[in-house]
């Protein structure tokens, strides 16, 4: 009667018990791996989808035919009606005081039989006076609201972007509740009954077009993320609080991302995990597209989503 294995027999079950254990093991990566897919297919697409509805309220107050993109590399930008090219990665915009306007500190609209042309008077009802404070820029609807000539104009000299005029927004001084003027060296060609407001640009662009050292000494509210995860290309940010219009010293005022210029502003971080933006001009229509894109531990092939919307 034998009271124990023989050699033989522990070597056949230590053989027998490392591949059961392999083969568990490798199951249980396998569902690891899968449910890291779902997990972040779900959060990929749940976050950009939050980001494109954030853009597209963003631009949807905007003042029409602003709209341009910027190449940070070469210093030049395109209208909004060649927007595509690849080059001009950086979306760019002045946006409307909405805020203000549904608070009813003004409304938009000037009285044409009472105001002034002769001495830069416009009488523009129930505006409040504490505006001046922001100091906005006046810009006439004229044929902006369905017209591309002024769009042409745009990165040219129509609203100062990056070193150029600001002929087409005006600084104001509201004098009191029915009368704004036209303090503007450069003075309006025709005045429309329509104007809006504006007191912030607003820019898009991705770490990657960016240099994280500009951000560090440029924006005030800018912090570089702890985190180990934390990729600066693959990071979309949101720069605003910055007057490229401003009539004075400061009119070359740009984002504070921006590689030249008077750099000021805030930014946000919009999404991290964002490989790829581009906005384009279609049908009277911009159109934001959107790549998010992670790796997953374990897995030879990444989670990859891409996200489309339009902005009429």
């Amino acid at each position: 009667m034998r009271k124990g294995f023989t050699l033989i027999e522990m070597i056949f079950v230590i053989v027998i018990s490392s591949a059961l254990s392999i083969g568990t093991f490798k199951a249980i990566q396998a569902l690891y791996v899968r449910s890291a897919k779902a997990q972040a297919v779900t959060e990929l697409s749940l976050r950009s989808q939050i980001v494109l509805d954030q853009l597209s309220l963003l631009l949807y107050n905007r003042i029409p035919n602003s709209v341009i993109g910027y190449d940070i590399v070469n210093n030049s930008c395109e209208p909004i009606t060649a927007l595509g090219s690849d080059s001009y990665t950086i979306l760019e915009w002045l946006g409307t005081m909405d805020d203000e306007l549904l608070r009813g500190d003004y409304d938009g609209f000037v009285d044409m039989g009472a105001s002034d042309s002769a001495t830069s008077s416009l009488v523009t009802k129930d505006i409040n006076t504490s505006l001046n404070s922001l100091n906005p820029n006046l810009v006439f609807a004229g044929s902006f609201d369905s017209g591309a000539e002024e769009s042409n104009a745009a990165c040219s000299g129509a609203f100062g972007w990056h070193g150029k005029d600001s002929d087409l927004s005006y600084s104001i001084n509201v004098i009191d509740v029915n009368e704004t003027n036209l303090t503007d060296s450069v003075q309006p060609a025709y005045i429309y009954e329509k104007y809006y407001l504006t007191k912030t640009a607003y820019a898009i662009a991705r770490g990657y077009d960016l240099q994280e050292s500009d951000l560090i000494d440029n924006c005030a509210n800018y912090s570089p993320p702890t985190s180990n995860n934390f990729d600066f290309d693959n990071t979309l940010f949101l720069f605003y609080n910055y007057q490229p219009f401003n009539d004075g010293t400061n009119d070359d005022e740009t984002f504070c991302g921006d590689s030249r210029g008077t750099r000021v502003g805030d930014v946000s971080i919009l999404s991290e995990d964002i490989s790829a933006f581009e906005a384009t001009f279609i049908n009277e229509t911009i159109r934001l597209n959107l790549d998010s894109n992670r790796s997953i531990r374990g897995s030879t092939n990444d989670v990859h989503i891409s996200k489309q919307k339009a902005v009429f």
